[in-house]
């Protein structure tokens, strides 16, 4: 299936950093109380999240479309397949062309 783009999503990405701030502290707080291969394991779990690529799991869609009929068509379509955030929104808007004249449908706009 393809996609016009593929992104980071914004909700994974903070949910990551909130995750990353968590095995911080965990690893903060136990510095001197866990024996040393405890703590050495904890900071490679926290060292390899940390490096670890982000995933491209946020699908955007995508058209614009209408110049032939002087009208400007945007539609944008985002969705998360791993957290089911999703966004979509639709623009139209008439092209101002300034010159009075009609397109060959009757409409506002330079002749073709």
């Amino acid at each position: 299936m393809s996609a016009d783009n593929w992104a980071v999503c914004p909700r994974c990405s903070r949910r990551r950093d909130e995750r990353l701030m968590e095995m911080d502290r965990a690893l903060s707080d136990a510095y001197g109380t866990v024996p040393v291969e405890e703590f050495d394991r904890l900071r490679a779990e926290r060292d390899e999240f940390a490096n670890a690529q982000p995933a491209y799991t946020f699908r955007e869609d995508y058209e614009f479309w209408g110049a032939d009929i002087a009208e400007l068509n945007a539609s944008y379509r985002g969705s998360c397949k791993e957290c089911g955030l999703e966004h979509k929104f639709e623009h139209h808007e008439k092209f101002d062309l300034g010159d009075g004249q009609r397109l060959r449908d009757g409409s506002q706009g330079a002749d073709r």
